[in-house]
């Protein structure tokens, strides 16, 4: 791993545990084993490291979409795909969801320029069109709107994450049993959301 892939892990780690307005470039140096100075050689400012965070975070999940929906699979073999990856991905980084929401509500604004400094663009538009032509062809019920698809994707594989907590504690579950759970969902999510769009 070189220096740079440590400092981005580090920062990865602090923000996620702390927030970006809690996490310190200090704490970063000594998660990443380097001293405050060659952290400052590398990157300027904690805003340049979340930035770079964004980068390769979002890459990571968005390049991947964006695979699923410009390949030649049919379209309901998409959306198991989509939700199979996106699953995975937030699987992978548990954390990443509450940290983009509290920074989002916190300032929108700042949140949405980090986003274009970063150059990660939702991967969505390319299955929205294809959810409109198969509006045409039949396929999934003409009335629905392709917006809604997105948001209840985003919805149903967000919550459970982000509610772990309050889940395992209804449930009565232990860490391996919610793991099993939200492996499993994977298949009952996208069952009800492509019946939720296909034509009777």
């Amino acid at each position: 791993m070189t220096t740079e892939e440590k400092i981005l892990q580090a920062a990865e780690d602090e923000m996620l545990e702390r927030g970006f307005e809690g996490a310190r470039m200090r704490s970063i140096s000594e998660k990443a084993e380097i001293n405050k100075g060659l952290l400052h050689y590398y990157f300027k400012s904690k805003e340049a490291l979340l930035i770079k965070v964004f980068q390769k975070t979002f890459r990571e999940i968005f390049v991947s979409l964006e695979e699923v929906f410009q390949s030649d699979a049919p379209l309901f073999e998409k959306v198991e795909l989509a939700v199979d990856k996106y699953s995975d991905f937030l699987i992978k980084y548990p954390r990443l969801p509450l940290f983009i929401i509290t920074e989002m509500n916190r300032n929108p604004e700042k949140h949405m320029m980090r986003m274009r400094k970063a150059g990660v663009n939702p991967p969505f538009g390319s299955l929205v069109a294809e959810l409109e032509e198969n509006k045409k062809s039949g396929l999934i019920r003409k009335d629905f709107a392709s917006e809604q698809f997105i948001m209840n994707m985003m919805g149903l594989i967000l919550f459970p994450l982000i509610a772990k907590p309050m889940i395992m504690f209804m449930n009565d579950m232990t860490q391996a049993e919610y793991k099993t759970l939200i492996t499993n969902r994977k298949k009952e999510v996208t069952a009800i959301l492509i019946k939720d769009i296909k034509a009777n």
